[in-house]
């Protein structure tokens, strides 16, 4: 795992443009901190830092075929690049290395920039035809590795993370008005928008090519639903999913360095380590975090230790009581996009405490998403079950709902009235309508109010839209894919990137293998939920497998005590960062509306706890990144 930086176009001179890379690579050291590597000629740059974890010896990069007309850097892992190779080399290509890298270069020649379409894997790189004077950069098909862009003209520059851009003079730090507006109706920004005006993410499963002056960015892939003409029984499913899972583990624990797993005792963390018990010959490392009995309703830790006993692992579990004031500026900074998911806070401490034992973990993100795990897909079945309610009584009735059930989220009476709040708020909505109020962490209104830029339009409107447009037929496959383009890589897979980057750590994520996405775009969508029941398929899947009180555990998520640490330990800082004088100052803000924000919520007439942290969390990161507004 490493990260990756380059300039095309961006000055004549070689030595300038390899002052300028190696100024990007040294911001992204973590990221890499075995090995560096720098490719400079006219117009041209390439950069990587190293993190060593196949060939660890002969993997320095940038790695070249064999007349040295093509070069890559490369972030991630390819995961089939042994059968590729074999291949490759059936086809007269000769390889220096034993990495996965040296594939994508050979694989390049024979197929060009639709190479991307052969690899398994989690991946960012960039490939430097010399011959044709090409670049081509590309992001893995579900987005778990990041790469920005800045476009001036025909000039361009690239990286893992922000702050490496940032690294240029020509590159600005002015606030991006609609992509804040998005943060704070979604809490998260979508590709290829970003809070930096000029930069931009390249979306998962898309590529970049500049050649001759020209710069255009193209989907090479997309996830389609279409059950096959004899398709399967839900045992037959079930069978070939263990099968699939199995095969999905076992691929991503090909490593030369020490490997791991996160393991929360929930039921997709737990499924990944007991197939990694199955092909492990020794007993597997897992690490867990806990909190102490004050944050009871979010310690995992008792859980987590329960599956590790009966998996038999080697299990590490750290309870902490972090210094969240201190701490949530850095990881902010090391976040480099603000994120009102702070599990952020979590995901780093766990990735530094696998950091002292392994190099790479694995990790159960995804499951939620590819087989229904979220509570927000219940709607669809809500909302068939009262479609013969008149929209106009359910919306009466769903206020009632509403304005009856108290918000708190420190117990689990308490969020399961906070998503029936929620729920009564969206219940006359159509579909794509409820999973953007039920997503969200302020509504439109409130962002119009909050914010002194409005522009007068729903900032979440695109996901409505993406929903209205997938490329599936049942509410539950549009929901999904809806998730998997968004919310999945722009804040789930991003923190746990950027986290587990921190710790100089690789995260790989099996549920989102190229065969576990493709098999479940091929199953009937009530397979995986039937009625109130999440996640059927990957319970049944998993039955035998992982012990039964682990399938049989409610519901919760991987989240930290914001609630309590929002009265307690950050409420100076609240109070300092979101004083009405300040926010007037600076002028994006108004300062009246936050005011009503937080008396709400101090009330618990309204769970603004997301909101709240949405607006330190954005402050705390203007002021890291000296952000300017216009």
């Amino acid at each position: 795992m490493c990260g990756i930086t380059g300039l095309y176009r961006w000055a004549d001179d070689p030595d300038i443009v390899r002052t300028r890379v190696r100024g990007m690579c040294g911001a992204i050291v973590h990221r890499g901190p075995d090995d560096e590597g720098i490719f400079a000629g006219p117009s041209i740059g390439l950069g990587m830092r190293r993190l060593s974890i196949i060939d660890v010896d002969g993997g320095h990069q940038p790695i070249q075929n064999e007349d040295g007309s093509v070069s890559v850097v490369f972030n991630g892992e390819i995961y089939n690049f042994r059968s590729l190779r074999e291949e490759l080399e059936r086809r007269g290509h000769r390889f220096k290395t034993k990495t996965d890298t040296e594939v994508i270069v050979h694989a390049y020649e024979e197929d060009g920039p639709d190479c991307v379409k052969h690899f398994n894997g989690i991946f960012a790189f960039a490939i430097w035809d010399h011959r044709l004077r090409r670049l081509v950069l590309a992001r893995d098909r579900m987005g778990v590795k990041p790469l920005y862009y800045v476009q001036i003209g025909a000039k361009l520059a690239f990286a893992s993370e922000v702050k490496a851009l940032l690294t240029l003079p020509e590159v600005s730090r002015i606030l991006d008005p609609v992509a804040a507006a998005q943060y704070f109706r979604l809490g998260f920004v979508p590709a290829p928008n970003t809070l930096f005006e000029g930069i931009r993410k390249i979306p998962a499963g898309w590529r970049l090519i500049a050649e001759k002056g020209k710069v255009e960015l193209e989907r090479y892939w997309d996830w389609e639903f279409k059950q096959p003409a004899h398709g399967w029984t839900f045992e037959e499913a079930r069978d070939r999913l263990r099968d699939v899972l199995s095969e999905s583990v076992a691929g991503q624990m090909v490593s030369d360095v020490a490997l791991g797993a996160f393991l929360s005792g929930g039921v997709d963390s737990t499924g990944v380590v007991a197939f990694m018990r199955e092909v492990s010959t020794t007993p597997v490392r897992t690490f867990s975090i806990g909190f102490d009995r004050e944050h009871a309703y979010h310690n995992e830790a008792p859980f987590a230790e329960a599956a590790a006993k009966a998996l038999g692992t080697k299990h590490e579990t750290l309870i902490v009581r972090p210094n969240v004031v201190d701490l949530l500026p850095e990881l902010i900074e090391k976040l480099d996009e603000p994120l009102t998911d702070t599990s952020f806070i979590l995901s780093y401490l766990v990735s530094e405490l696998a950091h002292r034992h392994v190099k790479v973990a694995l990790s159960g993100l995804g499951g939620d998403e590819l087989f229904g795990g979220y509570r927000r897909y219940l709607g669809a079945f809500l909302g068939k079950t009262v479609s013969w309610i008149p929209q106009g009584l359910r919306g009466v009735l769903g206020k009632q709902l509403e304005q009856r059930l108290g918000a708190d989220r420190g117990s689990v009476l308490g969020n399961l009235k906070r998503y029936g709040k929620v729920f009564g708020r969206t219940l006359h909505m159509p579909m794509g309508e409820q999973y953007l109020g039920l997503l969200s962490i302020l509504s439109a209104e409130q962002v119009a109010l909050l914010l002194t830029c409005n522009r007068g339009e729903d900032p979440g409107r695109e996901l409505i839209d993406l929903y209205e447009r997938a490329p599936a037929i049942d509410p539950i496959d549009r929901l999904a894919y809806v998730d998997a383009k968004t919310v999945l890589p722009e804040s789930l897979l991003l923190l746990s990137d950027k986290m587990g980057m921190a710790a100089s750590l690789e995260v790989r994520v099996p549920f989102l293998d190229n065969r576990v996405v493709d098999f479940v775009g091929q199953i009937p969508a009530r397979y995986r939920i039937r009625g109130f029941e999440l996640k059927r398929l990957l319970k049944a899947a998993l039955k035998g497998v992982v012990p039964d009180f682990v399938l049989q555990r409610s519901k919760r998520g991987f989240g930290a005590p914001m609630g309590t640490w929002l009265r307690q330990d950050l409420k100076m800082m609240v109070s300092d960062l979101l004083r009405p004088d300040r926010l007037r100052k600076e002028g994006f803000f108004n300062p009246e509306s936050v005011q009503t924000m937080l008396a709400v919520h101090a009330e618990k007439k309204e769970d603004f706890t997301e909101g709240i942290m949405a607006l330190v969390i954005f402050e705390l990161w203007r002021e890291r990144f000296q952000v300017r507004i216009r």
